[in-house]
């Protein structure tokens, strides 16, 4: 009985970190800072906690001032850039998207830093994350405007920047010694037929 009541009172706990997180979500969404969208950001983000509790979440790494502005510097620019693509696309006298699915297999091997990448990926303009699995570590993001010599290459490679980006901002030195070192065998390594890139391509 008593351990059912702290299973109560630990679902309606107020997680700051959580729910800050979801509020900057919602902020974004919205495209304003007024307190009405912080406080109903705020409130949403308590509200989901409760209706949807998350795991708990185990993160060894650290937080990195320098790491962060980089990474926030570069998500700043991929949103400029994105935009105006985007902008060019609208405008062309023809419409042709190039729209594909592309597979991301990551280097880290964390679920928090999984789901930033992911987060990060699908702010961009241009790209989404459709689906995420676990086992392996893996993404599969729905681009457009898949043109070019490797245009798989350049989508994987954006994705590996982001993620090389949230490891230096968030991990530990030992997470980011293994990511780099991951990294490196898997462009060194000779791909089969299972382990090369994928992408589906869709008809416009």
């Amino acid at each position: 009985m008593r351990q059912k009541k702290s299973a109560v009172v630990a679902r309606f706990r107020f997680r700051p970190l959580s729910i800050l997180g979801m509020t900057a979500v919602w902020i974004i969404l919205w495209g304003s800072i007024s307190p009405m969208v912080i406080l109903s950001g705020v409130l949403l983000g308590w509200v989901i906690g409760i209706v949807f509790p998350l795991p708990p979440m185990h993160w060894e790494g650290r937080f990195r001032p320098l790491g962060f502005l980089n990474l926030v510097w570069h998500l700043i620019h991929d949103l400029v850039v994105s935009s105006f693509r985007m902008i060019r696309l609208a405008f062309a006298k023809k419409v042709d998207l190039n729209a594909g699915i592309v597979r991301v297999d990551l280097d880290s091997d964390n679920d928090l830093y999984q789901v930033q990448v992911a987060e990060l990926i699908s702010l961009v303009p241009g790209t989404v994350v459709v689906e995420v699995v676990r086992h392996p570590r893996r993404l599969y993001l729905h681009a457009i405007d898949l043109i070019g010599p490797d245009p798989v290459e350049r989508v994987q490679r954006m994705a590996h920047d982001i993620e090389l980006r949230v490891v230096k901002a968030f991990g530990s030195k030992q997470e980011l010694a293994d990511y780099l070192e991951h990294r490196a065998n898997s462009e060194t390594e000779p791909a089969t037929l299972e382990e090369l890139p994928e992408m589906e391509v869709e008809e416009s």
